[in-house]
């Protein structure tokens, strides 16, 4: 029988600040670590980060759920020297300090090797540990501009668009906690510690690998295309009688049966819609056609009525429908976060039908 709470026993010191590696170390929290999360003086700049509440803020409570936090200026003695009583006990050390800072406050992975030899150092930085631009500040709007996310985001006719979702952030967040997991699995086979490090640079470079590789196959620049995609059609957002739903159709066989399910079977006669490619090739008039006939019923309405038929097909939401959404009710993606007054989605996996669920509220204290 697997545990919801499998790292239950690990021990982390979250030296992070922001969003993406605070998200790493929330992850390890949500698995069964014990997680202090230290700050300085000033406190993290994500409590910060409106909507406000209090000495908190929603960005805060959910990177920093089951957490114990304590305030300690690792700059003075005092401050290292309780840093370093923590590292005695831990099995990882979590940071997002630029590489140079690290070297400088002699918390990077060599400096630390010798007293903790069985540390894991796992460390976020925006453009990596290496390179001429390790020490560069980033953030996850401008790694999505600069890996090529931003340009491949947003209508043809459009500017760039950063993703309504920190997706680099909470993307580079995850790749951590992978790395870190991975190298306790490692340690218990050599028991040395070691270092993992990831960045927004490199999380996003590895994401626009489709289209790195489709502008070597073809020769032509990497484009906007809203919320459809270059390689199928009818796919992505359209307009109803009253709201929104989209479509994934994903080969022709789907679209036989779409056509069947609208009673538009005339479309799959026009010659310009009769394989993926020639519908690829005229998606604009496809469009017009569909969103012509789904005017005539409600997005939920539609979305129920080809679900039905087999098709996949959704009406488009808000993030907070999924407070009502009877699926997100029934997987138990939702959790409480304790002392918060938060329900917020938690960790998407379970072990043996158990979801992890976050830990005791966050509680500052002095070091």
């Amino acid at each position: 029988m697997l545990s919801p709470r499998p790292l239950g026993g690990i021990r982390v010191v979250d030296l992070t600040s922001n969003v993406a590696a605070p998200f790493a170390s929330a992850v390890l929290a949500d698995l069964g670590a014990s997680v202090v999360h230290v700050e300085g003086p000033r406190g993290d700049d994500c409590r910060r980060m409106s909507p406000v509440r209090g000495d908190s803020s929603a960005y805060f409570e959910v990177v920093n759920r089951g957490k114990d936090v304590v305030v300690l200026d690792v700059r003075t003695p005092d401050g290292r020297q309780a840093l370093d009583d923590l590292l005695d006990g831990a099995d990882v050390l979590v940071t997002n300090l630029r590489p140079g800072k690290l070297e400088g406050l002699r918390l990077d992975a060599a400096s630390l090797a010798t007293d903790h030899p069985r540390l894991i150092h796992a460390s976020l930085s925006a453009y990596g540990p290496s390179g001429p631009e390790r020490d560069k500040p980033g953030y996850d709007a401008v790694l999505q501009a600069r890996t090529g996310i931003a340009a491949v985001t947003g209508t043809a006719d459009g500017p760039p668009v950063r993703a309504g979702v920190s997706i680099l952030d909470v993307g580079a967040g995850t790749w951590l906690a992978l790395g870190v997991v991975t190298a306790l699995y490692e340690r218990e086979r050599t028991g040395h510690g070691g270092a993992v490090a990831t960045s927004l640079f490199e999380t996003g470079a590895s994401w626009v690998a489709y289209h790195v590789a489709a502008h070597q196959v073809t020769g032509q620049p990497s484009g906007r295309h809203g919320s459809g995609h270059p390689a199928f059609a009818p796919y992505g957002i359209f307009a109803t009688g009253a709201g929104e739903i989209c479509l994934g159709i994903g080969g022709d066989a789907l679209f036989v049966r779409l056509c069947e399910a609208i009673d538009r079977t005339d479309l799959l006669a026009d010659e310009r819609f009769i394989t993926n490619a020639d519908r690829s090739a005229h998606s604009a008039a496809l469009r017009t056609e569909l969103e012509r006939t789904l005017a005539s019923a409600s997005a939920d309405d539609w979305a129920q009525r080809l679900s039905t038929a087999g098709l996949p097909v959704d009406a488009v939401q808000r993030p907070e429908d999924l407070l009502s959404d009877p699926q997100a009710q029934r997987t138990g993606i939702l959790v409480d976060l304790p002392g918060a007054g938060l329900r917020v989605p938690g960790v998407p996996v379970t072990f043996d039908g158990a979801r992890p669920q976050p830990a005791g509220p966050t509680t500052p204290t002095a070091g």
